[in-house]
């Protein structure tokens, strides 16, 4: 898992990072997938059996396409907006009232491994990336979340790898902190 570049979705606040052999980077693929009508179908009718399982209620198919397609389109739009408020007004720090530390074990100061979840009460949509200081976040993945843990589906280890794979990218080109981010070249993508 190679990433090759790494993009801005907003500048100085939310960045994105492309993996080799993607056609784009994760903020926007997420998203993407998260507003396909024939990406959503396949991957529900292949974790039928979790989204039906009673963790969020006994869920359709048809359903839950729906409800993650609206749900990611106002997800899409509060995380660049918190993104934006953050940068003009540096005493919100908004991103880190909406990323969480993906475990409450991690005890890491630099790169932090993070989740933002959706916007409705018990949300099965995640955002995963890594902070690098005050609402300065690295954009790795996200995921459906139909299990209790991450470690029960495989498209969600998938999650944990990129997570990984992100914070040792961003360690080799020292991108630690954020006096470091004036340092690194980074893809403008607004």
């Amino acid at each position: 898992m190679k990433i090759v570049d790494i993009f801005a979705i907003v500048k100085g606040s939310l960045l994105s990072v492309q993996f080799d052999g993607m056609s784009s980077d994760e903020f926007a693929l997420l998203f993407d997938n998260w507003n396909d009508v024939e990406y959503l179908e396949q991957f529900f009718e292949d974790n039928k059996a979790d989204l039906q399982s009673g963790f969020y209620g006994k869920i359709s198919v048809e359903e839950a396409v729906s409800r993650t397609i609206e749900e990611a389109e106002a997800l899409e739009e509060y995380i660049r907006n918190v993104a934006k408020t953050g940068c003009s007004d540096p005493d919100e720090n908004r991103l880190d009232l909406t990323f969480h530390k993906l475990s409450e074990k991690d005890y890491s100061i630099l790169l932090l491994k993070s989740k933002a979840y959706g916007l409705h009460n018990h949300s099965w949509l995640r955002i995963y990336a890594i902070r690098i200081a005050e609402n300065l976040y690295v954009v790795c993945g996200g995921g459906i979340k139909l299990t209790e843990t991450m470690n029960e589906r495989k498209h969600l280890l998938k999650e944990l790898e990129k997570l990984e794979a992100t914070k040792q990218y961003l360690k080799k080109i020292d991108l630690l902190n954020e006096d470091d981010y004036d340092f690194t070249e980074i893809s403008d993508h607004e």
